[in-house]
């Protein structure tokens, strides 16, 4: 019967449901309650056992119902994207099913997608263990975040203030075409250029993320007194601002965070890098070696 359900489904319907292997080697299993072009609203269902479970099982058209640690009765149904794990295994779909609505968004589909109903089976059965199991994974989480970052391998600095060089400031009424004529230098020299520009980009974003640099940017200025106003996102808008005005003002900047703009921003400049898109016809997910979300530099707000 298992062997009979390993169908390899290309798309994906509502009312679809997918058997998970759990890492225990028994069986969860999850339903689609919603798609949009590329994503799809997963539901997982309280199904969990030794085999996969048919179609006609009446648990599969229920939603898990999550309790662990700061769950309060919170349906296990979250947002994801791409194509269905070759993992995972199609059992059938429930005819009729409910078209639901949630704004969580989990990322991309893959293997760990559909746990929660082995998550919420071991807080009731085995607390002790999996409290202990989370603790210790936070804390090597905190371990890892409290070490400076490391960039991978960059673009030469020649190369990425060639490409920075190429913003087009007379095309004041539009930021996108400020940025076009670099995206289209930078589809040019390749994916691996690509990269190395996103991991240089990200770096000097990275080093620029410091408190005293977030302390000088004018009116909402960083600021202990928790009234304060402070945007995160703003922050790092300004950041790009600072690189895209070239290597002299960056330069300066990093080493006067005093001389950090006060009102413009250009958050145009993280999608230079859509030159992959253009290149490969696919979305660009490559994760750098340094984060340059505000905060990420922990060396830099102590």
């Amino acid at each position: 019967m298992e062997n009979q359900k390993k169908i390899k489904k290309q798309t994906v319907s509502i009312g679809d449901v997918f058997a998970v292997k759990l890492p225990d080697g028994r069986y969860g299993a999850l339903r689609i309650v919603n798609c949009d072009r590329n994503s799809y609203l997963l539901a997982t269902t309280p199904y969990i056992g030794e085999t996969i479970p048919m179609i006609e099982n009446n648990v599969l058209s229920k939603t898990l119902l999550q309790n662990r640690f700061y769950f309060e009765n919170a349906p296990a149904i979250c947002w994801f994207d791409g194509k269905i794990p070759g993992t995972f295994i199609y059992i059938g779909n429930i005819q009729g099913t409910k078209k639901m609505r949630q704004s969580n968004y989990g990322g991309t589909w893959d293997e760990t997608t559909g746990m929660e109903a082995l998550y919420e089976w071991r807080w009731i059965n085995d607390r002790d263990n999996f409290e202990k199991e989370i603790l210790e994974e936070e804390r090597k989480i905190e371990q890892l975040m409290e070490k400076p970052q490391k960039p991978r391998k960059m673009m030469t600095d020649e190369s990425f203030w060639y490409i920075i060089s190429l913003l087009d400031w007379e095309s004041v009424n539009d930021e996108d075409e400020v940025i076009e004529v670099a995206v289209r230098e930078l589809e040019k020299m390749g994916v691996r250029n690509i990269k190395q520009f996103e991991e240089a980009m990200s770096y000097k974003l990275y080093l620029l993320d410091t408190k005293e640099h977030a302390k000088n940017i004018g009116e909402y200025s960083y600021s202990k007194n928790k009234d304060d106003y402070f945007s995160p996102d703003v922050f790092l808008y300004l950041r790009c601002e600072v690189i895209a005005k070239g290597e002299g003002f960056f330069n300066a900047v990093l080493e006067c965070p005093v001389l950090m703009p006060k009102e413009n921003t250009f958050e145009p400049l993280l999608s230079i890098t859509e030159a992959y898109e253009r290149l490969t016809g696919k979305e660009f997910q490559y994760i750098t070696g340094c984060d340059y979300e505000t905060f990420s530099n922990v060396v830099g707000w102590k």
